[in-house]
C-alpha cells in the first residue's frame, strides 16, 4: 500500500464521495477524479515503496482527500495521521499550478517523501515527480496517472496461422509494385545536441549555503520543437546538481558555483538522462565551458562605502588638527584614515558570493541528441 500518498479503501471512499466537493478556482489546480497508474510511462522506485495502481481524489476548497485517510490541508497547515506503526506528517504548498507535498514518516523506518503533482494541459494526465530521502540515500521516480476512462494497453493476441489453401479458395490478386501503398511508420523525433532550452529555477542556490551534491529543480519556460511538432512542452521538469560550491574568500576571492543538468521529464512522464551544461544565467557571468557562475560585487555600493568613510575620517582629522593648531595637516591625516577605514570594511566583507535566486532564467545546452518515440509524445 502506498502509505504516504493516496490509498484505496471502499468505505472511506464512499464517505468522501458523499461530501460535496468544492473545485479549485483554477482548473489546472483541481486534481479531482479517478486515476489509474500507467506503468509503461512511469519510472518506479525501489520495490519496498509500493505504489497505488488506482486511487480517487476529492478536492475541496481547503483540502484534498484521497481514497483513504490521506488528506492534505491547502492552507499550509500540517496534517498528521497514522497507518500501522508509522506516523505521517504532511505539509503542502502551491508552486504555480503544481502542488508540492512534503511528508515526514516516523516509525520503524524514518524517511521523507517529496512529491510534486502536475496536471497535463488537457487535465487527462497527473504526473507525480517523487523523491524519497532515507538518511543520506536518495531515490527518485516519476508516477504517471491517467484520468478516468483510460485503459491500460491490452496485450495483442497471437497472430493466427493462415488458413490452409483448398481447391475452392480464391487465387490471390497480384498487385504491381508501383501500385502498392506502404504503411506510413511513425518515426522517432530527435532534439539535437546543442539545442538551447530556457529554464526557470525553482529553488535558490548560492555559494554561502549550497554544497556539492545539492539538487536543483527547474521547469522549461518555452516549448521546444523538432520534426515539425512540439517535443518538449513548457512546464517540463529538469533536475540538476551542484557539482562544486566554492564560497567567496577574503579579500578578493569570488564565490564560484558549478551546476550540471541531469535529466528531463515531460509532463506525461517520459524521462531522458544526460549531463548538459549551463549556457547562460539571467544577470550573471557564466563560463560556458565549465558551467560556472561567479559572484559579482556591487561596485557602486563599495565605492560609496569608501567615499563615506573617507569623508568621515577627513572631518575627524580636521577637528583633531584644529585642536592641535594644525588644521590643514589634520584634514590630510583624516582623509588617509577614512580611506583606510573604507578599504578595511571591504576587506572584512570578503569577495562576492555567487547566487542564483528562485525564478532566475537559465539556459541549458544539450550535450547529446535526445530521441523520443512517437508513443512518448502523445499528450
Amino acid at each position: 500500500m502506498w502509505r504516504h500518498g493516496c490509498f484505496s479503501a471502499l468505505g472511506l471512499l464512499t464517505i468522501f464521495l458523499l461530501v460535496a466537493p468544492v473545485s479549485a478556482a483554477d482548473p489546472d489546480r483541481d486534481f479531482s477524479g479517478k486515476w489509474t497508474l500507467d506503468t509503461v510511462s512511469s519510472r518506479l522506485q525501489s520495490p519496498d515503496i509500493p505504489v497505488e495502481p488506482v486511487f480517487t481524489i476529492v478536492q475541496q476548497e481547503t483540502a484534498i482527500h484521497c481514497s483513504t485517510n490521506a488528506s492534505y490541508a491547502l492552507d499550509g497547515s500540517e496534517t498528521k495521521y497514522r497507518v500501522g506503526g508509522s506516523t505521517y506528517s504532511s505539509a503542502v504548498k502551491w508552486e504555480g499550478s503544481a502542488l508540492l507535498i512534503n511528508t515526514l514518516v516516523t516509525g520503524p523506518r524514518d524517511y521523507t517523501v517529496m512529491d510534486r503533482w502536475k496536471l497535463s494541459r488537457d487535465h487527462a494526465t497527473l504526473t507525480i515527480a517523487r523523491q524519497v530521502m532515507r538518511g543520506t540515500e536518495q531515490t527518485e521516480g516519476v508516477l504517471v496517472y491517467r484520468g478516468e476512462g483510460w485503459l491500460a494497453p491490452a496485450v495483442p493476441p497471437p497472430a493466427e496461422a493462415p488458413p490452409t489453401a483448398t481447391a475452392e479458395a480464391p487465387r490471390p490478386m497480384l498487385v504491381r509494385p508501383e501500385a502498392r501503398t506502404p504503411r506510413a511508420a511513425q518515426a522517432d523525433v530527435t532534439v539535437p545536441a546543442g539545442t538551447r532550452i530556457a529554464l526557470a529555477l525553482r529553488n535558490s542556490v548560492d555559494t554561502k549555503h549550497s554544497k556539492e551534491g545539492d539538487r536543483i529543480y527547474l521547469e522549461t519556460i518555452y516549448p521546444v520543437a523538432a520534426g515539425g511538432r512540439i517535443v518538449v512542452p513548457a512546464g517540463s521538469f529538469v533536475n540538476g546538481t551542484v557539482t562544486i560550491s566554492k564560497p567567496a574568500g577574503k579579500p578578493k576571492g569570488k564565490g564560484e558555483l558549478y551546476i550540471r543538468f541531469d535529466s528531463l521529464t515531460l509532463p506525461n512522464g517520459a524521462t531522458r538522462d544526460f549531463h548538459s551544461h549551463l549556457g547562460s544565467a539571467e544577470g550573471k557571468t557564466v563560463d560556458r565551458e565549465e558551467g560556472k557562475v561567479s559572484g559579482e560585487r556591487d561596485t557602486g555600493r563599495d565605492v560609496g562605502t569608501v567615499a563615506a568613510t573617507t569623508g568621515m575620517g577627513a572631518s575627524i582629522g580636521g577637528i583633531a588638527g584644529a585642536a592641535s593648531g594644525h588644521a590643514i595637516q589634520g584634514v590630510g591625516v583624516g582623509a588617509i584614515i577614512g580611506a583606510a577605514a573604507g578599504l578595511g570594511t571591504l576587506l572584512a566583507k570578503g569577495g562576492p558570493e555567487a547566487t542564483l535566486r528562485r525564478g532566475t532564467t537559465l539556459e541549458m545546452i544539450l550535450d547529446r541528441d535526445i530521441v523520443f518515440t512517437a508513443a512518448e509524445l502523445r499528450w
